[in-house]
């Protein structure tokens, strides 16, 4: 066999590995989850506080829903959630996420590399100036994660949601 066909048919052999330990970085999220952390809403010039808590299920192998919601102060409650699928033949998450005010969002481009998947999302109205921005979930597997959402505003980087949840 020559050296490319070797190549070859180790990366194929290597595929189906690295689709299995992706679809498993999904159940980090199963189970309840509780935490804080802060949200900038787009009239607002600095964040809130916010204590979270939710719920994730996995209803396949390959798809993974987040589910529940976030207080500021006493009075103000905002319901916060995401699907998110995994498509074993291109290697890329994709979804949608609940959680600003002008609606579902779309999750895209999801990628994830080590403990850390990243999504192009994409509001379905204008906010900070355009429709896009960056979802990041962080997931080591020790019992938390953290979920943040960075966004142009004023021509600069800002993460305009910060949240760090604890299983529990």
């Amino acid at each position: 066999m020559t050296m490319p066909a070797r190549l070859l048919l180790l990366a194929a052999l290597l595929t189906p590995a690295a689709a299995r330990a992706d679809a498993q970085f999904l159940t980090r999220f199963d189970g309840s989850f509780r935490g804080s952390g802060t949200v900038q809403r787009e009239q607002d010039t600095s964040p809130r506080r916010v204590s979270c808590s939710v719920e994730g299920t996995q209803p396949s192998q390959s798809r993974l829903r987040i589910a529940g919601s976030c207080r500021a102060a006493v009075i103000v409650r905002r319901e916060i959630g995401a699907d998110i699928r995994f498509d074993p033949a291109s290697g890329r998450f994709s979804g949608s996420y609940t959680g600003s005010t002008k609606g579902v969002s779309q999750l895209s481009n999801g990628r994830l590399r080590g403990d850390t998947l990243t999504f192009t999302l994409t509001y379905p109205v204008t906010v900070h100036g355009d429709r896009t921005a960056v979802m990041t979930i962080r997931n080591n597997g020790g019992g938390g994660f953290s979920l943040s959402v960075t966004d142009q505003v004023d021509g600069q980087p800002r993460k305009t949601s910060d949240i760090t949840l604890r299983r529990g």
